[in-house]
């Protein structure tokens, strides 16, 4: 009996334990994930002399870890701890008197990262600025504006510093008002904004302008008032540009409206576009004028200067023109440009392409003129078409003889294209009224100059 109850507690112990066992944790089972190693290296610069850094604080966020690490005296640190999956660590670098600078980079289990540079920014001294000495400009977001609704930029803004005797500019502490005032300018509607303004920490201070509606320069000036002292900045000249093409202020010209274009290839003529805008000022510089003419060749295209003023060069050459009212050798020339309203706008002029000079109508051909007497005589020189001549030309009479002659003796041909300027005349008189011989008369006419030369005789008695 007393056998049979021994090995019956025997047993329960034995089950007891066994149970035990079962229910604890296995001993090959972590504590933890698994997990593996991850190596960051870096290295701390200074940001302006690129030197490394010493002792500088490295703190590596990882996930909801933290880890720590300083710099040796290479600038350069070090850092190895344990990630169970790939994640993005946060390098932040730190010193006393820098500003700090901070990376993510990306961490793989089992990898060793090579971290971009850290650049940390040395603090700069603070120290407190001189009294206002000077003030001067140091941005202007435009040299130049155009007028009102002209489509380019109607307002720049000018920044000015003030600054103490040293150079520096002034600090909060200092800060002063500065009034803006208009020097010249073109008026028109132009406003500055505001008229006055304190400085900010940086001792700056910014002004407005914009445009009105004519065109020209403005200045613009800043002062500051110190009591019985004024400190005023130079004049900052704006530009103020015209608007777009308007057709009531466009213009066309030529050099020359006579060319020896029907004798002479190669020949140029400067043919001048005048555009205004609708205030009458010359257009924004570089608006493109196009050019177009029906003899000779001409430039296509050409910008206008900050006078709205738009050149090409006419050059003689084939085709040889004919107008539809005005006839053989004259050209249409046409510049052509568009308005505020996207429409084109145009003008033309004519230029006579002229020819060798003719000379024709010698009236009379012979002659005698009786003692005491005169003789008138008339003569056309022009082209083969009836145009007159180029200028530069010149139209020459000759008379030999005991006579003397007085008109249209001698010619320099101007720039025309009226027919007017193909008809002459001159009168031939008795020299010697108290003889009454027969003397020989000898007229020449000439022609010469850029058209070609050509000359004719006439022969007759002067008694």
């Amino acid at each position: 009996m007393k056998l049979t109850r021994y090995i019956t507690i025997n047993l329960l112990s034995i089950l007891i334990i066994v149970y035990f066992n079962s229910c604890g944790k296995s001993p090959t089972q972590p504590d933890s994930p698994q997990g593996d190693n991850v190596t960051l290296n870096g290295q701390v610069i200074d940001f302006e002399t690129g030197q490394p850094v010493e002792n500088a604080a490295v703190k590596i966020i990882a996930d909801t870890a933290q880890y720590g690490v300083t710099t040796g005296a290479d600038g350069k640190f070090s850092k190895t701890f344990k990630i169970v999956k790939s994640i993005d660590c946060k390098v932040i670098a730190s010193k006393e008197n820098y500003k700090g600078d901070t990376i993510t980079v990306f961490a793989v289990p089992g990898r060793t990262v090579d971290v971009p540079t850290l650049k940390i920014e040395k603090l700069k001294a603070t120290t407190t600025s001189g009294l206002p000495a000077s003030i001067v400009l140091v941005n202007q977001t435009f040299t130049s504006i155009g007028v009102r609704e002209s489509g380019d930029n109607e307002t720049t803004t000018l920044t000015f510093e003030v600054r103490d005797s040293s150079g520096n500019p002034i600090d909060i502490t200092r800060s002063v008002t500065v009034n803006f005032t208009l020097g010249a300018n073109p008026g028109g509607g132009l406003f500055i904004d505001p008229p006055s303004k304190k400085t900010n920490s940086q001792g700056r201070v910014s002004v407005n302008i914009t445009s009105g509606t004519v065109a020209g320069v403005v200045q613009i000036i800043a002062e500051v008032n110190l009591g019985t002292r004024i400190i005023r900045s130079k004049p900052v000249n704006v530009a103020i540009h015209g608007g777009l093409p308007d057709l009531e202020h466009f213009s066309l010209a030529a050099e020359y409206y006579n060319i020896p274009g029907l004798v002479l290839y190669g020949f140029t003529d400067k043919i001048t576009a005048y555009v205004g805008d609708k205030y009458s000022n010359p257009v924004k510089p570089n608006t493109i004028v196009y050019f177009s003419t029906t003899g000779g060749i001409i430039q296509g295209s050409a910008k206008t200067d900050e006078m709205g003023i738009a050149n090409a060069q006419l050059i003689t050459a084939l085709p040889i023109p004919i107008h539809p009212i005005l006839g053989p050798g004259f050209a249409t020339i046409t510049a052509s440009t568009a308005n505020e309203n996207n429409q084109v706008i145009k003008r033309e002029i004519t230029v006579l392409f002229s020819g060798y000079p003719s000379i024709l109508q010698i009236n009379p051909t012979s002659f005698d003129i009786p003692n005491r007497g005169a003789q008138v005589f008339t003569y056309v020189v022009s082209d083969a078409n009836g145009n007159p001549i180029a200028p530069g030309n010149t139209i020459t009479v000759t008379v030999e003889g005991n006579v003397k002659a007085q008109g249209d003796l001698s010619i320099n041909m101007p720039d025309t294209q009226s027919r007017r300027w193909t008809q002459f005349s001159f009168v031939v008189q008795d020299a010697d009224p108290d003889k009454d011989e027969a003397n020989t008369v000898t007229i020449k006419i000439e022609v010469n100059g850029v058209s070609g030369y050509n000359s004719i005789l006439i022969n007759g008695i002067a008694r």
